[in-house]
């Protein structure tokens, strides 16, 4: 149970730190509040699957950063999201993570590459050039052991990822991340709008690559 708690720490200090609005960061230190680039969810727009595909490889041909899926219409998942844009190397623009939220067709390319059907948002997802995915709690330890680089919360995350990884059995971080998952809705609300963006961090996000690297006849460039 300590993985979920820490891994539910973090996205709710993220939550409250992006004052619960979800599609917001502070940037440690108390900087202006930074807007984040949504659309709505009424009318998505899906590319073609070989397009989805084709943007998937191209993210990493040269950035190796790993990319990390979110839910960009949950509350709880953009909070997390909102903590990292905090704290994973805020003195580096370009960060250890990369973002793209499940519902953009970086995103759902980015899930058929790892094999994972592009409609499933049921998990975050950690997504690498040359090795297998992490999801659930494997992606949460992860991702724990990455976080705080240059802040006084280094040395604590990855201390704490490695122990929970060590001492908790998968299967049951697996199941308490589930019923977290099945529930966040309900629990942390949701957006009408899917966050893509955030206008300072336009090295950390992927999820608009798509209208970049596609030319105006929707052939991918």
């Amino acid at each position: 149970l300590g993985t979920m708690a820490f891994g539910l720490a973090l996205a709710t200090l993220g939550a409250v730190h992006g004052h619960g609005a979800g599609l917001q960061s502070s940037r440690a230190g108390g900087l202006s509040l930074l807007r984040a680039t949504a659309v709505s969810m009424e009318a998505p727009v899906t590319a073609p699957p070989e397009s989805m595909t084709a943007i998937a490889e191209r993210v990493f041909l040269s950035d190796l950063r790993p990319i990390i899926l979110f839910d960009g219409i949950c509350n709880l998942c953009n909070g997390g999201v909102n903590f990292m844009l905090d704290w994973d190397r805020p003195d580096d623009i370009r960060g250890v993570f990369r973002f793209a939220a499940l519902q953009s067709d970086v995103g759902k390319g980015l899930l058929m590459r790892s094999g994972r059907a592009p409609d499933d948002i049921s998990s975050i997802v950690v997504t690498f050039r040359d090795r297998p995915a992490l999801v659930k709690s494997d992606a949460i330890l992860y991702i724990g052991s990455k976080v705080g680089g240059g802040t006084p919360l280094e040395p604590a995350f990855p201390i704490a990822s490695k122990l929970a990884s060590t001492l908790v059995p998968k299967p049951v971080r697996d199941a308490v991340y589930d019923q977290i998952s099945l529930n966040r809705y309900n629990i942390f609300g949701e957006s009408s709008q899917c966050r893509l963006s955030d206008e300072r961090f336009e090295e950390r996000f992927v999820s608009g690559l798509l209208d970049k690297w596609t030319g105006e006849d929707g052939v991918t460039t």
